[in-house]
């Protein structure tokens, strides 16, 4: 493990259980995973968001806790990641998340028949593009009863993947240039797929400074030779 590392806890939530599920196990990992030799800290953000916001900057671990909505659909928070793994399937677009692992936890409602077809569909892309799963993929359903409690399933998911989770950030590091590639695929494929995924947004530079400045001063200029300055000009007396 480096001195510090950072797991990304991804979430998408429809009535606010995989979000607040998301947070507890965020606030829990810098006790649980840190060492005498490194910290471990974590950040809890939308899967969609770790897209655009996040820019797809994978670490080499991720938790990821969603559920679906609708018929197999992707609740809040996850549409655009769930397209990505749709074209992933899609095109067979393999090896591009080598270097990542991430553990999973699904949510859902078996009342209906499709409760568990999102979560499904993300791990099926995520391996299929050569991430590699930590542990079993958890299923917690809000129809179960006893110690099939939807909350008791997600306790228990999360108690059995302290030793996993761990194991994985004592191993060495991938190569950053693994978790760049996967980052610069990620990216394109977004910019390809979302009309509104715009590059990130750099320091306007010379070139970006002058846009600004340039209409600026013909603005000056033209409130100038149509006589708006005059009070500049010719300021009135003072009683």
């Amino acid at each position: 493990m480096s001195q510090r590392e950072e797991i990304l806890v991804l979430y998408g939530s429809q009535t606010g259980n995989s979000e607040q599920a998301a947070i507890d196990l965020a606030e829990k990992i810098p006790d649980k995973l840190s060492v005498d030799t490194g910290v471990v800290t974590a950040r809890h953000m939308q899967l969609d968001d770790f897209l655009e916001i996040e820019r797809a900057k994978w670490p080499r671990l991720v938790v990821i806790i969603t559920s679906s909505y609708g018929v197999g659909q992707a609740p809040l928070g996850c549409y655009k990641f769930r397209a990505l793994c749709d074209a992933i399937i899609e095109r067979r677009l393999s090896g591009m998340l080598e270097g990542v692992s991430y553990a999973m936890c699904g949510l859902g409602d078996s009342k209906y028949t499709t409760f568990f077809q999102n979560p499904s569909t993300i791990n099926a892309a995520l391996l299929a593009a050569g991430a590699w799963r930590v542990g079993l993929l958890g299923k917690a359903d809000a129809s179960g009863e006893g110690e099939d409690e939807q909350a008791k399933v997600i306790q228990r998911w999360v108690d059995t993947h302290w030793t996993k989770l761990a194991r994985v950030l004592a191993e060495d590091p991938p190569a950053p240039e693994k978790l760049e590639r996967a980052q610069k695929k990620t990216l394109v494929l977004c910019e390809e797929l979302f009309e509104d995924f715009s590059p990130k947004k750099m320091g306007l530079g010379f070139g970006g400074m002058m846009t600004i400045i340039v209409p600026m001063i013909l603005a000056v200029l033209g409130a100038f030779l149509c006589g708006k300055l005059d009070f500049i000009l010719k300021p009135k007396e003072l009683a």
